[in-house]
């Protein structure tokens, strides 16, 4: 039987976990996105590990923002991104 997403009823044992039996790191994640968040991952995510990368590893992001803010001078930029402006160069060369 497939279960939805949204999935939240009253013999769900999800519904039982609370802010103090989560570990720190989701206790990090409801603290922010909310203890529903978590349980949804909980739910629908079991056992998979997040790794959630530095804005500045999305090489895409990266270059729209370039691309979006030409007028801003490159050392800006890499304050903006918190990178070098090395760094800055070498993923547009890359992306072209």
């Amino acid at each position: 039987m497939s279960k939805d997403i949204n999935h939240t009823d009253a013999t769900d044992i999800f519904n039982l976990v609370g802010e103090k039996d989560l570990t720190p790191d989701l206790q990090l994640m409801s603290d922010i996105c909310g203890l529903e968040s978590v349980r949804q991952m909980l739910r629908q995510f079991p056992g998979m590990g997040f790794y959630i990368p530095k804005l500045s590893r999305l090489d895409g992001f990266v270059c729209r923002y370039i691309k979006e803010n030409k007028d801003k001078p490159v050392k800006i930029l890499a304050k903006d991104l918190k990178v070098s402006e090395q760094y800055l160069k070498k993923i547009c060369r890359e992306r072209k």
